[in-house]
């Protein structure tokens, strides 16, 4: 039986921004590193709480987002305030609104590769509220 989504896989140009994003600014942690016989990192795992993970791996080609089925990455925040002040630091031009069906408050970023990521809360006004107690 499927206990849920485990992770995504995403290409990067650059690791290293990746771990700048994600670890330092996000605040995620590594759960692990491929590094190739050569020492040389290819990739890394990385973990978002809640049994959920995103992984990374190094490529030398140029993505076309426009060309990919991949519309966006979504993360739920606890502090939703909190957190859009610490966005807000980094990134200019950040509007807060709701689904419009689903009434969640959210906002979309986009990282370094131009890859949209929403961050969301659920308030009472959300409809998937009754789905996560």
């Amino acid at each position: 039986m499927i206990k849920g989504i485990s992770h995504i896989s995403l290409s990067s140009k650059n690791l290293k921004k990746v771990i700048d994003f994600y670890i330092k600014f996000l605040g995620f942690k590594v759960a692990h590193k491929f590094i190739n016989k050569n020492n040389q990192l290819y990739g890394v795992f990385i973990y978002c709480g809640n049994r959920t993970f995103i992984e990374f791996f190094k490529s030398r080609e140029k993505f076309d987002i426009k060309k990919s089925k991949f519309r966006h990455l979504c993360f739920e925040v606890k502090n939703f305030s909190k957190f859009l002040k610490k966005i807000k630091k980094k990134f200019k031009n950040v509007q807060v609104n709701r689904g419009k069906t689903d009434n969640v408050l959210q906002f979309f970023i986009k990282d370094f590769e131009g890859n949209f990521i929403e961050f969301h809360y659920h308030d009472n006004k959300s409809k998937f509220k009754k789905f996560l107690k």
